[in-house]
């Protein structure tokens, strides 16, 4: 069932994205506001100051002395605190209010302002000297009283702020098409990522995976597609274990139920040569068994390893001795190789046997007449290096880094003959030792399989 779109991760990321992009936009816009409003008012009052100064300049090289001098006034507005300004008319005392009072030579008062009377000393201050020609004719000092812009500025003010405002709401727009953008880009290998897990649950061969990053996600997409192969080639190989295994055993049962229906209703008569092959067939299926035994104790971890002090040369000289008829049969050359001194080594007989049995008989089974397998044999370094080589049919090169996994066919078109299970028991008995085991093949050549175990 579709989710709603506010309950997406998409949506989270959107949302995410647009508040934080309207938090920095708020503040770097209230920043911006309250910075452009301060730096007006000191432009304004940096303006006021050299209006002031050039009136008086002028009005001290009109009259030679700052006696009845009178600032212009600053424009006031509705609103603005404190009494109308007086003067000439206004039925009242002039009183100023600019944000500077100017004092004469004396630092004394020229005219009266809210909180300072005509001819009243100010000297708790800072100064600014007015000049003529050199000469110092007085100076300014702040009043207290903050400058308003007037309807100029105030309209200046006002523009500036409704453009700024314009600005972040396109902003905040732009927030919102690059949070979707983004969830998208985001979100759309996690959407590749579902789609995929699905097929898997339907037992869905991957299609094939169109890398569009090189990033974590795409590193995740393609972990994936991996492992979505593995999964697949292994419930192959559990299908076509299932399928050998039911041969396997189909086989011998049937002829051990056969064999035994003809003696029991009188049909053959139950003869050393038919006992042999019942045996044989009793055989095959008690290996077979043992065989899945053995890999479920080493997938549980629960493999028995018997240790025991063991001659090296004579342990393979056994193995080998037990294949030499066989080899004869076939017209193949089996040959033992000590390249050096074999060494008496702490391992487990029966498993290291089991391993070179399986070793010898896949080497002889893939061998034609005329063909050689060699057993050599070499201590060095703390290591029992023990390397099975043949001239056989050979193995092709993609099959090479699957032929220890279990259940796994080099020849998928053989459907009995085995179960594909000796390298995986070979591999599980050599790691069980603490060793290593690794192939080697060209096909047309031969296989060459080579275990090492360590001495000490």
């Amino acid at each position: 069932m579709k989710r709603p779109f506010w309950r997406t991760l998409a949506w989270r990321l959107t949302l995410a994205f647009v508040l934080v992009s309207a938090l920095a936009l708020g503040t770097v816009g209230l920043i911006a506001a309250a910075t452009t409003r301060s730096e007006f008012r000191a432009f304004l009052g940096e303006q006021a100051q050299a209006t002031l100064l050039a009136d008086v300049q002028n009005y001290w090289q009109a009259h030679g002395t700052l006696q009845g001098y009178r600032p212009p006034q600053p424009e006031r507005h509705d609103g603005e605190g404190g009494p109308p300004p007086q003067g000439a008319g206004r039925g009242g005392p002039f009183i100023s209010f600019s944000p500077w009072i100017v004092l004469d030579t004396g630092r004394r008062a020229v005219y009266a302002t809210p909180d300072v009377t005509p001819g009243q000393r100010v000297t708790d201050r800072p100064a600014i000297p007015i000049t003529v020609n050199g000469q110092t004719i007085g100076s300014l000092v702040p009043s207290g009283r903050q400058l308003h812009p007037d309807r100029r500025g105030e309209e200046f003010l006002a523009r500036t702020a409704r453009a700024l405002g314009w600005a972040m709401l396109g902003a905040a727009g732009l927030a919102v098409g690059m949070g979707l953008l983004v969830a998208r880009t985001l979100l759309q290998p996690l959407e590749e990522l579902r789609r995929r897990i699905r097929a898997l649950q339907r037992g869905e061969a991957p299609a094939p995976l169109q890398q569009s990053s090189t990033d974590e996600f795409g590193e995740v997409l393609e972990a994936f597609g991996e492992m979505h192969q593995d999964v697949l080639r292994n419930q192959q190989a559990r299908r076509q274990l299932t399928a050998d295994i039911a041969h396997d055993l189909n086989t011998p049962l049937s002829v051990i139920a056969g064999t035994l229906e003809g003696i029991l209703d009188g049909t053959f008569q139950p003869t050393p040569q038919r006992l042999e092959r019942l045996y044989r067939e009793t055989r095959h299926v008690a290996q077979l068994v043992n065989d899945l035994r053995f890999l479920a104790l080493a997938d549980a971890g629960e493999l028995q390893i018997h240790r025991q002090p063991t001659d090296v040369a004579t342990l393979i000289g056994e193995a080998v001795a037990n294949f030499r008829e066989v080899a004869q049969r076939q017209g193949v050359t089996l040959d033992t190789v000590l390249e050096t001194p074999a060494p008496t080594v702490s391992l487990d007989r029966v498993r290291i046997t089991q391993v070179l049995q399986n070793l010898l008989s896949n080497a002889l089974r893939h061998t034609s007449p005329g063909g050689r397998v060699n057993v050599s044999v070499r201590a060095d370094q703390g290591q029992l290096t023990v390397r099975v080589e043949d001239t056989g049919s050979g193995i092709a090169p993609e099959h090479l880094p699957h032929v220890f996994d279990r259940l796994y066919r080099a020849d998928p078109s053989r459907s009995s003959g085995g179960s594909g299970l000796g390298l995986s028991i070979c591999r599980s008995i050599v790691e069980a030792h603490g060793g290593h085991i690794q192939l080697s093949s060209t096909p047309g050549v031969g296989t060459t399989v080579t275990f090492a175990l360590p001495t000490t």
